[in-house]
């Protein structure tokens, strides 16, 4: 996962339909779901020096930094300005993101990190669906890491 860290990555395969269903069931509104299926947002993990990480997500119409010890739960803001309570742990090449909303609802994000690309799987309890969105590395290491 080292080797994956402060690198840029910029959506590159949308999955629009399952994204926008899942947005839909997560309550998003049709306003929001429509910026975000147009939206081209840039990620990036960046490892902190006090061991905690600051997850990344820019575009033309937010940006949006996480900053989370790993395996403890912390207030996340979505890019719909939802916030929601979010535990990361990362296994291997993935980092692992359960997000629960104030109503219970619960979601996962599985991003898997190469050196080329970011594969997010995105589920949720009680959506019979899967969403998968890949991100390509679009340049090397970003200024000041």
């Amino acid at each position: 996962m080292e080797d994956c860290l402060d690198i840029e990555y910029k959506l590159a395969i949308p999955d629009n339909d399952n994204f926008m269903q899942y947005l839909k069931f997560i309550e998003v509104g049709y306003i929001h779901r429509k910026l975000g299926a147009t939206a081209s947002p840039v990620v990036s993990l960046r490892k902190n020096v006090d061991d905690t990480y600051t997850f990344i997500v820019y575009s033309a119409l937010r940006s949006v930094n996480n900053t989370f010890k790993l395996g403890e739960e912390f207030i996340e803001e979505r890019a719909d300005g939802v916030k929601v309570m979010s535990t990361i742990m990362i296994e291997g090449n993935k980092l692992i993101q359960v997000q629960v909303e104030q109503n219970g609802r619960t979601s996962t994000h599985v991003r898997e990190f190469t050196p080329d690309a970011i594969t997010v799987t995105t589920t949720a309890d009680g959506w019979d669906g899967k969403c998968v969105r890949v991100y390509k590395r679009v340049v090397g290491r970003l200024s000041g890491a």
